[in-house]
């Protein structure tokens, strides 16, 4: 039997261009699974022009994305597994990656996301600054809509200096109160390994089913 390709989307909000960068490399280790293709988009701004113009920086930034599409709720429910990128914004992720999630509510409804992995990312300027919290509460909202959370656990992450990338709960980038620091090869490594099972999760659950029909009742209504 010949089996479609896996999709995976990798979505993301990013202000500064951080989050933006780390989201690539958790496509380039979803797409180390045979089958598999990985998107990458943003989620729409929602801050008005005017808020950039005197911010060259950001606009700048912002103007550098411009070639990466902006996600549509198609993308979203024809995915097989998604993951969510998000800069810190005081302990939680960013309004303009809630603002798309609280459009699904017709989703929910209809069970569209029910059994479908999702993975978690995030950029701050420091650390401590909230990053496992914002990892944490993004994942809340995907609970609800039934989505299975998959992590990094430690053993997989590695020893000595590899040890401090990342978090249990997702990649993690931090780009100094300055913005100027660099991603580590450590950081590199935990997004493409969260991508990467990601992407494995996602093809256990969509074929995984034929030989064991249990399965079904992971993304199906209880009887």
């Amino acid at each position: 039997m010949d089996q479609q390709k896996i999709k995976i989307l990798v979505l993301f909000y990013s202000l500064g261009g951080h989050t933006a960068k780390l989201a690539e490399y958790v496509a380039q280790g979803a797409r180390e699974i045979p089958g598999v293709e990985a998107m990458v988009k943003q989620v729409p701004e929602i801050l008005p022009a005017e808020f950039f113009a005197d911010k060259p920086e950001l606009k700048t930034v912002k103007e550098s994305l411009t070639h990466i599409p902006t996600a549509t709720l198609e993308d979203l429910t024809s995915a097989d597994g998604v993951a969510f990128g998000t800069p810190v914004h005081f302990g939680s992720f960013a309004s303009q990656l809630k603002q798309f999630i609280d459009q699904l509510s017709p989703v929910f409804i209809k069970g569209a996301m029910v059994g479908k992995p999702a993975a978690f990312f995030v950029s701050a300027g420091s650390v401590h600054g909230g990053e496992e919290a914002a990892l944490i509460s993004s994942m809340i909202p995907l609970l609800n809509l039934g989505m299975i959370p998959i992590g990094v656990p430690y053993p997989i992450q590695g020893e000595s200096a590899e040890f401090d990338a990342g978090s249990p709960y997702g990649a993690i980038f931090v780009s100094g109160y300055k913005g100027d620091k660099e991603i580590t090869s450590g950081d590199i490594k935990i997004a493409q390994i969260l991508g990467k099972r990601l992407s494995a999760m996602a093809k256990i659950i969509k074929y995984g089913c034929e030989q064991f029909p249990e399965c079904s009742f992971l993304s199906h209504k209880y009887e």
